[in-house]
């Protein structure tokens, strides 16, 4: 049997994350029912922590911050690297506990509007500012 990345096999209806292979936006669905959608040309980079008892995902975009708290997201994590993942939803914690060792589940998705030097504005202005010092350097 065939199954996709992040699909509880015993739940076949409730896969935490799937995969396109030319998806242009990211889907983050909420445990409230609400989502966002993310064009992937804002992303600026993923970072994967693996924990004893849950894995971390943060997805940085120029605009946003996205924190994925779970288990087993090793394979989520890659399918990042390879610009692969359609879409990532929460799955209420019962799910969690009938997980096995193998299967993802996401226990939380976090999304916040990026502070500091990832926000769009600051971004742009580091950027020229780079420009500008490369201008300068030049003999």
């Amino acid at each position: 049997m065939i199954t996709k990345p992040g699909h509880d096999q015993s739940s076949p209806g409730r896969p935490c994350w799937n995969k396109d292979y030319q998806p242009q936006a990211l889907r983050v669905e909420l445990a409230d029912g609400g989502f966002y959608l993310f064009p992937y040309n804002r992303l600026a980079f993923v970072r994967f922590e693996s924990g004893n008892e849950y894995d971390t995902i943060h997805v940085s975009l120029d605009t946003h911050e996205i924190q994925i708290v779970g288990r087993n997201l090793r394979g989520l994590g890659l399918a990042f690297h390879k610009f692969i993942v359609d879409w990532v939803r929460e799955l209420p914690g019962r799910y969690g506990s009938q997980a096995e060792d193998d299967q993802a589940w996401i226990a939380s998705i976090t999304v916040q509007e990026a502070q500091g030097e990832h926000d769009g504005a600051t971004m742009a202005q580091s950027f020229k500012q780079f420009q500008a010092y490369e201008v300068r350097r030049r003999p």
